[in-house]
């Protein structure tokens, strides 16, 4: 039974590993490039596969990610985002708290539960700033709508992903790789005070990497900025 048991257990594993939209290879840099609405490079990003386990069932790993902004003063920064699989559905998570605990020059190592959930009521975090990837949708397939606030600073930010749908498979090539990926559409309002923007994302993702594609559109159709993957390096 207990070698039943392992063998099944390593089925899990093997199908989690296949269904996955993201890298569990240790120590992987994924590299990209952000670029503005007329093409030209606004900042790179460097993500880091960390964190690789296996638990109740699932796969998990964090990308830790530096950003480095072009042309600016005190031009970086650091976001983490953990992605977790349980064999069919993939769940992303950027932690918004991260970076703003990284800003105050606290050590990135004591970063655990305790510390975010400091952040969490430091910056008044509620809401929901998960998406999932269900392996095998189809075109049409709508995803679910999401809310989540934060204080700025002084500032108070609200963000509503909403209208969300896969728009079925294609291939992206760009000088990282070819890769098939699932491609989704949804709306994003971004409320500061008063303010309020909308904007139309596209993303691409694919399995065992994660983004590879990402076009950022104004409502009325306009490109305002767009991300590619453009090396993957094995360490």
């Amino acid at each position: 039974m207990k070698k039943l048991f392992m063998i099944l257990s390593a089925l899990f594993v093997c199908h989690a590993m296949q269904a996955q939209y993201f890298c569990t290879t240790p120590n992987t840099e994924l590299h990209y490039v952000n670029y503005d609405g007329a093409g030209q490079s606004v900042s790179n990003v460097t993500a880091s596969v960390q964190n690789i386990e296996q638990k109740n069932g699932e796969v998990i790993a964090d990308y830790l990610c530096k950003i480095v902004t072009n042309k600016a003063k005190g031009n970086t920064s650091y976001s983490l985002i953990r992605w977790t699989c349980d064999g069919d559905k993939t769940i992303c998570e950027e932690d918004l708290l991260y970076g703003v605990y990284i800003d105050k020059d606290m050590d990135p190592s004591k970063y655990d539960a305790a510390a975010r959930m400091k952040m969490m009521d430091e910056l008044k975090y509620k809401g929901d700033n998960t998406f999932t990837l269900v392996d095998g949708s189809q075109a049409g397939t709508a995803l679910p709508d999401r809310y989540y606030k934060l204080l700025d600073g002084l500032v108070k930010k609200e963000y509503t992903i909403s209208g969300g749908s896969y728009m079925g498979r294609e291939t992206v090539s760009t000088t990282g790789g070819k890769y098939n990926c699932i491609k989704i559409s949804y709306l994003k309002r971004t409320k500061v005070v008063l303010k309020k923007t909308d904007q139309r994302i596209v993303e691409w993702y694919a399995k065992g990497v994660g983004l590879v594609k990402s076009e950022t559109y104004n409502m009325k159709g306009d490109l305002d900025g767009k991300t590619l993957l453009v090396k993957v390096v094995h360490n």
